[in-house]
């Protein structure tokens, strides 16, 4: 979901937005605000990402954000920002004007939104916003609002670790079809969208999200087109409707937090799979459901109640047939709070197979997995309970290793349980993991090696010690090297690059500085699974190229972009963005691509690449940048023109070493704190039983 910084910076985003906000929530009807700050962040994410200066879209938002600024309305600006930005090809989600989104309605005047002055003003102060994720911030604000009471939902808001949960049990995979019948506000389908990217392409998987509450399709919609999906399109629906038209086709997976306990109508009229559901509840009306749309290789994964587990009547019948017919993979028990405030009960993971044999070894079909992960969750006084990272992969990792081989995976003692069908029809057709997985209370997970930890913290008290030392010899280095007092030299980078300053050094060299590519030259639906990777301004970190998230084009293609391939020493530049950021080029990096929104420096013979990059990072530089650029806060620009005339403090070459040499040592010595520090907060955390058990 992003790294610690990025979280960091999201939650600080939030924590200002909703200052903002929070005034403006008395004596007025807030329940489409929440959508209309999800459009808001959408054509922010919109113009940075996209957006070019002389668009259209990108001059209205700049207008709107400088008029927020002054505590002037935007709302006329931002409607054609919207409205502009919604016809340009790449916009994620089609006719806008058909969502009934709030500051769209411009017939009241400015009145009908009285928060979004101050709401863009918080949006696009500061530099907090360039390090944040917009998905990550609109799932902090959703969160922020179940939490406040200032959003209610006839679909429960899932939490964003249950929600994880589902998903990493699911594993969706590029080209995977899946389908979230009660999607609520699109949070399961946004996260799978988001596991799918990190794996490969997103585009080759299809999303099909249906709402039972009528009033979240159009934020289910935005949040994901937040999370990168094209064009969704989520409608208002229920389980017999649903049943009764299924034209869409077979899906790959179904997630789904369905409405516990939901009454029906018109379910006689349906020819269900297992049998007739009772009226007063739909939860085996939603199970059936995704079962039915399920491709032979499918299958389900669906939060139900836990009464769901042990019904009886018509339900039990119901649940012995899907047993019986091999529909049952798993039923996974999880703690109670995590839905709090909305309901404390402790909830069941459902999950669900089109084909058994499909999904488990010949001879294991006629077994069910059972986890009781109960007793897992960090609850904190007066707060819902979470899951930890640590528990969803305990979970997930289980279920997984026992899909490959039931007869192969042992029993794990009060966590999880192999069971057959026939153990399950001697208990009546129950599916209570509590009944199947024993819980030995005596049986209690090994206290931590306190030896260890602690010979751990030596290590890496010996290494960042180090590592400190090193840090006061390369800056000891620089203070005897710069100590003559002597102002040094701004030299612009333009005259740099030409090598016209041989006044300064002997035998210059000029150098090259040019952008990337125009969007025309590299288009969206250029972009393939495996080929040349292009560097975009997102993958410029820490004067390294992030790949995590990194765009390829065919080699055939990068040919014809031959001008535009970096070399062994060029330094990448984002021209938009958080000005500042750069990269760079390593030898395994050679012969990749600068793209969109970057420039590239190949320095003059008098120009270290490792110090010019340190200076850009600096404040002088960054500021001056700043000063220089246009668009928005959180959209700035520099154009070749302007980088051009940026003033860089020039040393002669043995000092650009030495700075270059202290930058990579300050580098390396915050890494071995960072992991100090990590080190010192897992023994704060394991420490104590460790203690009382010794």
């Amino acid at each position: 979901m992003g790294s610690t910084e990025t979280k960091s910076a999201s939650a600080d985003v939030v924590d200002r937005l909703w200052r903002a906000y929070a005034p403006f929530q008395r004596g007025r009807k807030t329940f489409g605000d929440l959508t209309s700050m999800t459009t808001i962040l959408l054509l922010a994410g919109f113009v940075e990402s996209v957006g070019e200066p002389e668009d259209e879209f990108v001059k209205r938002w700049a207008r709107a954000t400088a008029e927020a600024q002054i505590g002037i309305s935007p709302l006329v600006d931002l409607r054609a920002a919207l409205r502009s930005a919604s016809r340009h090809q790449l916009f994620p989600v089609p006719d806008i004007d058909r969502l009934d989104v709030e500051f769209l309605d411009g017939s009241e005047g400015a009145d009908d939104v009285p928060w979004a002055a101050a709401f863009l003003a918080a949006l696009t102060q500061g530099p907090a916003l360039a390090k944040a994720s917009l998905a990550e911030v609109y799932e902090l604000l959703l969160e922020r609002h179940v939490q406040e009471g200032a959003f209610l939902a006839g679909e429960f808001y899932t939490p964003r670790d249950v929600v994880r949960l589902l998903v990493e049990t699911a594993a969706p995979r590029p080209g995977d079809r899946i389908l979230d019948p009660a999607c609520g506000t699109g949070g399961l389908l946004a996260v799978a969208a988001e596991r799918i990217a990190e794996h490969g392409r997103l585009d080759g998987a299809s999303f099909e999200a249906h709402a039972t509450d009528r009033s979240n399709p159009r934020l289910a919609m935005m949040n994901l087109a937040i999370h990168g999906v094209d064009q969704p399109v989520v409608s208002a629906s229920d389980p017999v409707s649903l049943f009764q038209h299924r034209g869409t086709g077979l899906v790959d997976l179904v997630l789904s937090n369905p409405p516990f306990n939901q009454r029906i109508t018109a379910h006689h009229t349906v020819d269900w799979p297992f049998g007739q559901p009772p009226e007063s509840s739909a939860n085996f009306a939603w199970l059936q459901l995704a079962w039915s749309r399920l491709s032979e290789e499918g299958f389900a994964v669906m939060i139900m109640p836990p009464g769901a587990a042990w019904s009886g009547g018509r339900e039990a019948l119901i649940r012995r047939r899907m047993i019986a017919s091999g529909a049952l993979l798993a039923v996974i028990a999880l703690p109670a709070n995590l839905f709090a405030p909305h309901t404390a009960i402790p909830v069941h993971i459902w999950v669900l197979a089109r084909d058994k044999s499909r999904h488990l070894p010949v001879g294991d079909t006629e077994s069910v997995l059972f986890i009781d992960a109960s007793r897992l969750g960090k609850q904190v006084p007066r707060q819902p309970c979470t899951l930890t990272t640590e528990d969803i992969d305990r979970i997930s990792t289980r279920f997984h290793a026992w899909r490959l081989s039931p007869s192969a995976t042992p029993d794990e003692p009060g966590f999880s349980r192999s069971v057959s069908h026939a153990e399950i029809d001697e208990n009546d057709g129950s599916l209570d993991p509590r009944r199947y997985v024993h819980f030995d209370p005596e049986q209690q997970p090994a206290a931590p090696d306190l030896d260890l930890m602690l010979d751990a913290l030596d290590r890496h008290d010996g290494a960042t010690s180090s590592s400190s030392r090193a840090v006061q010899g390369s800056l000891s280095v620089c203070e005897r090297l710069t100590r003559s007092g002597v102002e040094l030299p701004r030299v612009s980078l333009g005259l740099l690059v030409k090598g016209t300053r041989a006044d300064l050094f002997e035998g210059s060299e000029p150098g090259l500085l040019f952008a990337g590519p125009s969007g025309s030259l590299i288009r969206a639906e250029d972009y393939v699974d495996v080929g040349i990777p292009v560097v975009m301004p997102k993958d410029l970190t820490n004067n390294d190229i992030n790949t995590a998230s990194i765009k390829y084009v065919a080699e055939r293609q990068a040919n014809d972009l031959e001008r535009f391939r970096l070399h062994l020493g060029d330094v990448v530049l984002a021209r938009r963005g958080e000005l500042g950021r750069c990269a760079v080029v390593r030898e395994e990096q050679q012969g990749w691509l600068c793209g969109t929104g970057c420039f590239v420096l190949r320095p003059p013979a008098e120009l270290n690449a490792d110090y010019f990059a340190a200076y850009l990072r600096s404040t002088e530089a960054r500021q001056w940048l700043d000063a220089h650029s246009t668009g928005s806060m959180t959209m700035k620009t520099i154009s070749l023109n302007a980088l051009s005339e940026l003033p860089v403090a020039l040393p002669d070459l043995g000092v650009q070493q030495a700075v270059a040499d202290a930058m990579r040592q300050l580098d390396e010595h915050e890494r071995r704190l960072q992991e100090q520090l990590a080190l010192t907060q897992q023994i704060r955390r394991d420490s104590l039983m460790g203690l009382l058990r010794s």
